[in-house]
């Protein structure tokens, strides 16, 4: 049990590092803003004059949710583009204290402050603004409220849990695939269902509204949209004799289904946070912003790929013209390594015992061989 010594101590430290992460996220803002401002900028302005984003733009790709929550933050600036700017930054690090919370009261003092203070989670957020960790947080509150008791049929608190999921993927479709995740661990033909129904049908039903006059733009602009297909996971993992049979995209899609079944009896979060990596890892495109989507994951398994991760995954985003673009430090962009060493990251935090064991088994080999020459 904590003496009030040691809670008071807990709390000044909780608020010393929300203070010291949300600066760093506004400093990071003051060094200006990229494409994905400016797009923002658009989208609240067709918002703003009642415009339908869909029909009126290719520069949005996302559920609802987020065009609606720029607008609201736009009308708070008095449509000034310098407080817009900050104060987006400034709703997404309140996002990022919400994660910092559930991690600080699931995983620990630690695991908390390495994900609210690691230089990517600032960048992210604090430059590109990107909300991707809305996505996060939302689904870490859908799989609390979700549980791990998947041989019960879908009570009242699970059904808000998938209720939050739809949100989540409504939001940004990160989460996209999440619902087969759960439903693999769900006994029972109808719970399944449920389970990867509600959420789809939420997401579905944000686009309702808007359909008319702009179902074409929602097909097009959400539903087939394709980022750069750098597919690093894919040129650098994937055997040409496959690569010959099977696009990037397939891989990407049989992997999530493949580890499905690999992680099944993680507990919820657990397989949320293995999720966002395999996701990312394997992505066929792969832009600055992705690069924060695993941060739960790496801040609860530190260990040092994941360490590394963090390392090469800043250095890129302090170089790249469209980061911070620190030109003085003369690095070659490497967000293809950052998402070489996730990969080694997730095979070590999953299968380490095997591998030591293995390499245990090789070194004995190998002393058994010479010890028998002599």
């Amino acid at each position: 049990m904590d003496t009030p010594q040691k809670s008071t101590k807990s709390i000044w430290l909780f608020v010393a590092v929300i203070i010291t992460g949300i600066a760093a996220r506004l400093l990071a803002a003051t060094r200006g803003h990229n494409y994905d401002i400016d797009s923002c900028q658009i989208v609240a302005g067709i918002v703003d004059h009642g415009g339908n984003v869909y029909a009126s733009t290719g520069r949005y790709n996302y559920g609802p949710i987020w065009f609606n929550i720029l607008h609201i933050l736009d009308l708070l600036a008095w449509h000034n583009q310098t407080a817009f700017r900050y104060l987006i930054s400034a709703f997404l690090s309140l996002v990022d204290v919400g994660i910092f919370y559930i991690l600080w009261r699931k995983f620990g003092k630690l695991a908390a402050s390495f994900f609210f203070l690691n230089p990517v989670s600032v960048i992210i957020t604090g430059y590109h603004s990107q909300f991707d960790n809305l996505a996060i947080l939302l689904g870490l509150m859908a799989a609390l409220l979700l549980g791990d008791e998947f041989d019960k049929p879908v009570s009242r608190r699970k059904f808000f849990g998938l209720v939050f999921l739809g949100i989540s993927i409504s939001t940004k479709h990160i989460l996209f695939a999440f619902p087969f995740w759960l439903a693999v661990k769900q006994k029972g033909t109808l719970p399944k269902l449920v389970i990867m129904l509600v959420p789809i049908l939420i997401f579905a039903l944000g686009f309702v509204p808007y359909w008319p006059g702009s179902g074409h733009g929602i097909i097009q602009n959400v539903f087939l949209y394709r980022s750069l297909g750098n597919e690093y996971f894919y040129r650098f993992f994937v055997p040409m004799s496959v690569q010959v049979m099977f696009n990037s995209q397939t891989i990407w899609f049989f992997l999530l289904i493949v580890f499905t079944f690999i992680f099944r009896q993680k507990n919820t979060v657990e397989s949320l946070f293995l999720y966002t990596c395999v996701l990312v890892g394997a992505s066929p495109a792969i832009v600055n912003q992705y690069l924060a989507i695993p941060m739960p994951f790496v801040a609860t398994h530190l260990n040092p790929f994941t360490i590394l991760y963090v390392a090469v995954a800043t250095v890129h985003l302090l170089v790249d013209h469209n980061g911070l673009h620190l030109t003085g430090l003369y690095f070659r962009k490497c967000d293809d390594v950052a998402v070489c060493v996730l990969c080694l990251a997730l095979v070590w935090t999953v299968w380490r015992k095997n591998i030591m064991a293995l390499l245990d088994k090789c070194v004995f080999e190998v002393k058994n061989q010479f010890s028998g020459k002599k």
